[in-house]
């Protein structure tokens, strides 16, 4: 009979980088995991992927055999017009007989400790299940307003006739907007041009831009794939990517989309949490509804995006930016059950928009105590320390939270769906 402490162990993995004579391997086993259809298609994901290289994928042994994989992305996010370096983690892939053996949490778990020790102060990934993630100390941190829209619901504007289709000479100029636009919210993610020109560029969707009133000068552009099953007057249409950087942009777009209403019935997009595209529509309306709570009026559900993971603490609460006017210290007990090298008590001085982080030395602060996966949210902006405290999420003695909240607001993260890894 096998005992509770025997079947709770963790198996006895290899960690190692994958090898340029593991690429077939790695290819059979992720179409086994994904059932993708295509072992050739998987097998340039690994050699000719635009974000990574082999050198970045990570492999589990077990007697010998491959049985999971991953690959760690090596990416830049832009932070409050700053960036900084993070670890996308993605292609997570276990065999299908040896699942629910602890195989694929024991490799994520080397990986964060890898990530720690070669310096990787932030991680991120978009996960199957949430809670899975969670009690590896991830927190979601991107929420997104999921739209099931009609284009007769947005509002017309004269500004659509400057919206045009795409042309070659345009691309460098959307790839520059995007940079602009991304780098001034929160958590974006950068992307290199090879991200534009391997993917982006050959998708099959319509690209339309926004020209401003001087010739050439692109402030806005749309993404969107149309769904023809229903016939030609009834299409659905889903916005895979929409970028202003100016007002007359932004309405100049919804209102292309809006002309569509002839012939469009559907609209969906995943939009940000920031509440705008709800007031943008005419009325509220979500052609998928939710359940009805009392005289509350559905306007499309939320939806978890990305979830961030703090490797080291004191580095990337120092790596962070913080407004320019934070000021105050607090002592931070951090809870990490996963790297317990976080698993202590620090003085943070916020000033001149920066954190210093050291060993509290047992002076007299106001005390914070939260788990790593909901200091990730709070670092994010997901989530105002008050509120965390409110809600029995963290622990504030003294006014620690309040003196926290503002140093990281900003407006919600928004990793754009075309930088899904």
């Amino acid at each position: 009979m096998v005992t509770t402490s025997r079947a709770l162990r963790a198996p006895a993995i290899r960690y190692r980088a994958a090898r340029r004579t593991d690429v077939e391997t790695l290819a059979e086993l992720a179409a086994r995991a994904y059932r993708v259809s295509s072992i050739e298609k998987r097998r340039e994901f690994y050699t000719d992927h635009p974000r990574f290289s082999l050198r970045d994928v990570r492999v589990a042994e077990l007697d010998g055999e491959i049985v999971a994989s991953l690959a760690l992305y090596p990416l830049t996010a832009y932070v409050r017009g700053q960036t900084v370096p993070v670890t996308g983690v993605g292609s997570v892939a276990v065999s299908p007989e040896h699942r629910r053996r602890g195989v694929g949490e024991t490799l994520l778990r080397s990986a964060l400790r890898e990530m720690r020790q070669r310096g990787s102060h932030l991680s991120a990934l978009y996960a199957f299940k949430g809670a899975y993630y969670r009690k590896l100390g991830y927190g979601v941190c991107e929420t997104v307003h999921q739209l099931a829209i009609s284009a007769a619901n947005l509002p017309a504007s004269d500004e659509a006739r400057r919206v045009r289709r795409l042309m070659l000479p345009d691309r460098s100029a959307v790839q520059a907007l995007y940079d602009r636009v991304a780098s001034q919210g929160h958590f974006a993610l950068a992307r290199r041009p090879e991200w534009w020109t391997q993917r982006l560029w050959t998708y099959p969707g319509d690209w339309v831009v926004y020209e401003g009133r001087r010739r050439g000068q692109i402030e806005g552009y749309l993404y969107y794939e149309v769904e023809t099953s229903h016939g030609p007057f009834r299409l659905a249409v889903t916005l895979g990517e929409f970028v202003a950087a100016t007002p007359e942009a932004h309405r100049g777009l919804v209102g292309h989309i809006a002309s569509l209403a002839d012939q469009v019935e559907e609209i969906h997009f995943a939009a940000p949490a920031d509440g705008a595209w709800l007031t943008v529509l005419k009325t509220s309306q979500n052609l998928r509804p939710g359940a009805e709570i009392a005289a509350y009026l559905d306007t499309g559900g939320v939806g978890s995006g990305a979830m961030f993971r703090i490797c080291d603490v004191k580095a990337a609460l120092e790596m962070l930016p913080v407004v320019p006017w934070a000021r105050g210290e607090v002592a931070l007990e951090v809870e990490d059950r996963v790297l317990p090298q976080n698993s202590r008590t620090y003085r943070v001085i916020a000033r001149d928009g920066r954190l210093r982080v050291a060993p509290y030395s047992g002076r007299r602060a106001p005390r914070i105590g939260a788990p790593v996966d909901v200091l990730a949210q709070i670092v994010a902006g997901a989530l105002t320390p008050t509120r965390a405290a409110e809600v029995g999420l963290i622990a504030s003695t003294h006014d620690a939270a309040e003196i926290t909240d503002g140093w990281f607001r900003a407006r919600p993260a928004f990793l754009y769906p075309f930088n899904l890894f």
